[in-house]
């Protein structure tokens, strides 16, 4: 038997050559990378290493617009549709009689087919694929559920052919395998970006009660409703929609429970720091109620920045109004007491009346004759509210009663009493008062009054005498 013949199935000496030279014999349905070197009207010229020559149809590598999105040089993959007589690629099947031929080679080689979604039908969506009807399942349009039924119509999308019986009068599609095989080769490169601190792009894929839920490349990660934003979110249908492009920052990943937290208000920058030119102590400022608890209620001062008007700041004739006003968001106009920039946290009092926005309240001082109102009665003493955020004590020392009086009888909460300001301490959170000295005040300013042109003129004390008597006590 001659060297060059060969027994059955085994390959002739011109083919080991060929295989030599060219490399294995390419297969329809197998997938190859190819080099681009020349770019035709209709055909780009693709050089498959190794394996000759190979023609792509232009226009799948053209984005909806018409343009041509790789240039000689440029590395495709592609899937071998024929090698008859030329090698022909492709990327996706497009419409026409050569993609009609090739269906079946879609299904068992998963080459995208392109379709045009034409209408709603039981159960899915009835689509166009090379000129023949296929039908795709609600469940397999799309990763996630869909909310209307009409979303996809008229539009042109890629599919994968899972089934094609009867010569083409039975195709089934799925979009979804696409979008699921595009998703988990975009996570292996996510992976590599996604660590704490690194500021990604995503898309918001759903909204829930406590966050977003942003697609990240193929992972997805929580914006909890605590990192949306500095400024209080109330309702995030009105700010968000699902599909909205964010960038996001990581805060936290899990492995193990394949969890990702994710940040937006890391990205804003704290407004507390610039908080110290804005808001002062003692400033009226018009604020809007964000929220009411046990203990107060919450006014954002400015945007991302909140203070707290206790309870105890709140008359409690005033506390079921401001109530109502905090369920609906209404505004108040307030004045600081404190701020604490170290702990974020801003302590309000209610504007005292005849002042507006802007304006500043008179400093508590020393010498000062007031009018109070007893807030309660201790063993040691009344615990007197002089205005907004200032309250004194009076000790039992400075009473001016006898000895043994019962102070709770004749001081219910609510009494008025005049006092004299002894001291200030702790920056205004320590007042000693005196209701004695303002008693004598005001006995001495009667006689004053009284004593006013007589020859002898008697002045007595002086209230800055009483004070000083005051405190040698």
């Amino acid at each position: 038997m001659s060297e060059m013949q060969t027994n059955s199935g085994q390959e002739t000496f011109a083919d080991l050559f060929a295989q030599q030279k060219t490399g294995p014999m390419l297969e329809v349905g197998q997938v190859v990378k190819g080099r681009v070197i020349q770019i035709g009207a209709d055909s780009v010229f693709v050089d498959i290493q190794g394996k000759g020559e190979a023609l792509i149809a232009r226009a799948e590598l053209e984005d909806e617009s018409g343009t041509l999105n790789v240039a000689v040089g440029d590395e495709v993959e592609a899937t071998v549709l024929s090698t008859d007589g030329e090698v022909r690629l492709s990327r996706k099947l497009l419409k026409g009689a050569q993609a009609r031929e090739m269906l079946q080679i879609s299904v068992e080689n998963g080459v995208p087919v392109e379709g045009k979604v034409t209408g709603v039908v039981k159960g899915g969506y009835e689509v166009l694929v090379a000129g023949l009807r296929a039908f795709c399942p609600f469940s397999q349009i799309d990763m996630r559920r869909v909310e209307s039924s009409d979303a996809f119509l008229n539009q042109v999308l890629e599919f994968r052919v899972t089934r094609y019986d009867e010569k083409g009068r039975n195709i089934v599609l799925s979009r979804r395998q696409l979008l699921e095989a595009a998703a988990t080769k975009a996570a292996e490169e996510t992976k590599k970006k996604l660590v704490p601190e690194a500021v990604l792009p995503g898309t918001i894929t759903s909204i829930a009660e406590f966050g977003l839920f942003v697609d990240l490349g193929g992972i997805q990660g929580l914006v909890p409703l605590s990192e949306l934003s500095h400024v209080r979110v109330t309702n995030l249908a009105d700010r968000f929609q699902v599909g909205q492009p964010v960038t996001v920052k990581v805060l936290r990943v899990d492995p193990q429970k394949g969890k990702v937290t994710l940040s937006m208000k890391a990205l804003e920058g704290d407004p507390w720091l610039t908080i110290s030119d804005q808001l002062r102590e003692r400033q009226i400022v018009q604020g809007r109620i964000v929220r009411a608890t046990d203990f107060g209620v919450f006014v954002e001062l400015l945007p991302g920045v909140d203070g707290l008007l206790h309870l105890s700041e709140i008359p409690r004739n005033q506390q079921g109004q401001i109530k109502e006003a905090a369920a609906v968001g209404g505004e108040l106009a307030v004045m600081i007491l404190a701020v604490d920039l170290d702990k974020h946290r801003i302590s309000l009092a209610l504007a005292p009346e005849g002042l507006a926005p802007g304006q500043e309240a008179e400093e508590l001082k020393v010498g000062v004759v007031k009018t109070g109102t007893v807030e309660r009665v201790e063993p040691f003493g009344l615990f007197v509210r002089l205005g907004p955020g200032q309250v004194g004590l009076i000790p039992n020392a400075e009473m001016g009663t006898q000895r043994g009086a019962d102070h709770r009888k004749e001081f219910a909460p609510g009494t008025e009493v005049k006092v004299v300001v002894l001291g200030i301490e702790e920056g205004g959170k320590r007042i000693r008062l005196s209701r004695s000295k303002a008693l004598a005040h005001e006995e001495q300013t009667e006689t004053q009054a009284y004593l006013k042109g007589s020859p002898k003129g008697g002045f007595g004390l002086t209230l800055g005498d009483l004070i000083k008597q005051g405190k040698k006590k």
